[in-house]
């Protein structure tokens, strides 16, 4: 009577056997998690045509609330679980390939066990990372270690039921180990943690490892927050003083270069303005001379310089005079010009080197028996 009843089992077990061995289920199935991020990813070598994977999830604890299957089409070998970060509770996952009617067995074979909350017994615990920190030496042998409360960095804006966006933030506790000395029970309710902490000024650097708890969830900084020490940030500050100041002498005397040579571009050169000078300083000697003096005839040919406003015309003789007369005219008037001759010589000498003009000699007619030998300028 006993195997009566037990028959039907052995079949229907022996026949899912044969259904699922004939579908090869998922390898390497992992679990990411971490941040609030969760992904579940695996393998699958030569996926055959109509296959899917189903990924089932659920909580450990507590059968209402967040439940799977979800599925998951190829060429995708990895499904997204983020919604699971509730820290109260934890979740369980397993993956299984299954070919239309067919299905693989779940994998891995046991299941996935995660939680946020650090004192889970599930296998697989989550965490988050400390926001970037920053430690800065003091002047007083200490340093300020300071960063972002890490509830603003991933909770900021996800509005949970029972919780509202205005409440105080939660205290986050932490410690620091600072020079291989412990700093325990450190407390933080504002958005930026800050605590100064003192140093042994004998360290030539100084670093921090951070570690604390927020709402029973672990969090667990990147790496060692490190400073320099205050000399060196003298050293690095007196470096940069030093530089911008190099710079701003070399910009201006680069701008006085730039300002001369354009002043210099602009002028003629010097040869010219020695030229132009000496012509505007020296009066023209040649004009007086042109304007002042008589009309000229030359003996025996047309006249050479005349004024334009009287034709040159020779000299008439007297007339009812008698040759003594004419003979003192005659005699003044070559005075005259012979007075207006050395007078032409002293002035032509004196500029001769400066004008360097051509003196051309000129044979003037007073009378008809008379003529005056003279100069052009």
């Amino acid at each position: 009577m006993a195997w009566t009843c037990l028959t039907p089992c052995l079949v229907t077990f022996f026949v899912l056997g044969i259904a699922s061995a004939h579908v090869a289920p998922p390898s390497d199935v992992i679990l990411h998690c971490g941040n609030l991020v969760n992904k579940v990813a695996w393998r699958y070598d030569n996926p055959p045509a109509g296959l899917r994977y189903r990924v089932d999830f659920g909580k450990v604890f507590n059968s209402q609330g967040d439940v799977g299957p979800l599925w998951v089409y190829p060429p995708d070998l990895q499904a997204d679980l983020s919604f699971l970060s509730d820290q109260r509770e934890d979740y369980f996952l397993a993956v299984t390939a299954v070919l239309g009617e067919e299905e693989s067995e779940a994998a891995p074979a046991d299941g996935i066990t995660f939680s946020y909350y650090r004192d889970s017994p599930a296998t697989q615990k989550c965490s988050l990372d400390l926001p970037p920190a920053t430690v800065s030496d003091q002047q007083d042998n200490s340093v300020l270690i300071s960063f972002q409360h890490p509830w603003l960095k991933y909770w900021h804006g996800r509005k949970r039921r029972h919780e509202k966006l205005d409440n105080p933030l939660p205290v986050f506790k932490y410690d620091v180990i600072l020079d291989k000395k412990q700093f325990a029970d450190l407390r933080c309710t504002e958005k930026t943690c800050e605590r100064t902490l003192p140093v042994d000024a004998g360290q030539e650097k100084h670093c921090a490892a951070i570690r604390g708890e927020l709402e029973s969830i672990s969090v667990h900084g990147t790496q060692d927050y490190c400073a320099l020490p205050v000399q060196g940030n003298k050293h690095v500050i007196i470096a940069v003083v030093v530089s911008l100041l190099v710079l701003a002498v070399v910009s201006t005397v680069l701008l006085l270069v730039c300002l001369k040579k354009t002043k210099s571009s602009s002028n003629l050169p010097p040869s010219l303005r020695f030229e132009r000078t000496i012509e505007e300083a020296r009066p023209d000697t040649s004009l007086p001379v042109s304007n002042s003096s008589a009309p000229l005839m030359v003996v025996g040919t047309s006249p050479v310089s005349t004024d334009d406003s009287e034709p040159l015309r020779e000299p008439e003789p007297s007339v009812g005079g008698d040759a003594d007369d004419a003979g003192d005219t005659v005699e003044e008037v070559q005075q005259g010009y012979m007075g207006g001759e050395q007078m032409q010589e002293d002035e032509d000498t004196a500029t001769s080197e400066e004008n360097a003009y051509e003196r051309r000699q000129v044979i003037v007619s007073l009378s008809p028996d008379e003529d005056v030998e003279g100069y052009r300028g």
